[in-house]
């Protein structure tokens, strides 16, 4: 039954009590109402498509083939400085600029194998993230992980990669036609 006096006086105050949708249904308690608001919130949230960065490469940007391209020569390098030269512009690892606005996400102490490593960007038109080893072991590539990311505002993507010796790693980022840097030391334990 509706309680029409009740809920006239309720749509005047409903922004004042936050009860704006209580003339529209019976009498209910108000610990019924706040659990049809939390199941409808949870249903918006569940419909609302998230944004993954790793998940969105678009074919016609044209950067993919780029990387592609680049690939075979980053995976030849086994410096940084070596890796840094095959990128467009090709630079050195004292022209990166340190930037607070990326985040590499590693642990500090790991066993030997295999780790996730999360890389992290909020710097405007990020295009590209290059995750590299800073001593790699004889015969091993430099580069760790590239991804390129379409020209986006913050990009955050999930890599594993595979350490067996502790090393210092270095994420480069090109933004808006700029190399960012940011590095962490990882320790692998030993038994």
């Amino acid at each position: 039954m509706y309680n029409i006096s009740r809920s006239h006086h309720c749509a005047s105050q409903a922004h004042i009590k936050g009860e704006m949708f209580n003339f529209f249904i019976p009498q209910i308690s108000r610990a019924s109402f706040d659990l049809v608001v939390k199941i409808a919130s949870i249903v918006l949230i569940l419909a609302t498509p998230i944004p993954t960065t790793h998940a969105q490469i678009s074919i016609n940007s044209g950067s993919i083939t780029s990387l592609e391209t680049l690939m075979p020569d980053l995976l030849k390098a086994d410096s940084v400085d070596k890796a840094l030269n095959v990128l467009k512009p090709s630079l050195t690892k004292t022209q990166l600029l340190k930037s607070d606005y990326l985040l590499l996400d590693s642990p500090t102490i790991a066993p030997a194998g295999l780790m996730s490593v999360r890389l992290m960007s909020e710097l405007p038109g990020t295009e590209l993230f290059v995750l590299m080893n800073t001593s790699p072991a004889k015969g091993d590539s430099a580069i760790l992980a590239a991804q390129e990311i379409p020209n986006m505002g913050k990009s955050d993507i999930r890599v594993k990669i595979k350490l067996e010796k502790s090393t210092e790693l270095l994420l480069a980022v090109r933004a808006a036609g700029k190399w960012y840097s940011v590095s962490n030391d990882v320790k692998i334990a030993t038994k």
